[in-house]
């Protein structure tokens, strides 16, 4: 798993866009999750191994 650090916009928005090769697959179901310190996105529905892109802005790498 690598470790990323994203930065809001002047909104306060950080936008997670992913790409999926498969034009065909049915769409994945999305769910969302917080916590006190933490919140995240989880998509089900995708193939096992099943690569996607993810697209943010501004983001500074943390590894």
């Amino acid at each position: 798993m690598r470790k990323f650090t994203l930065r809001a916009d002047g909104t306060g928005t950080i936008e997670l866009v992913c790409e999926r090769d498969d034009e065909e697959a049915p769409a994945p179901r999305v769910r969302s999750f917080t916590g006190r310190d933490e919140f995240g996105l989880l998509a089900d529905g995708l193939t096992p191994g099943e690569q996607v892109l993810l697209f943010v802005d501004d983001t500074v790498s943390e590894e």
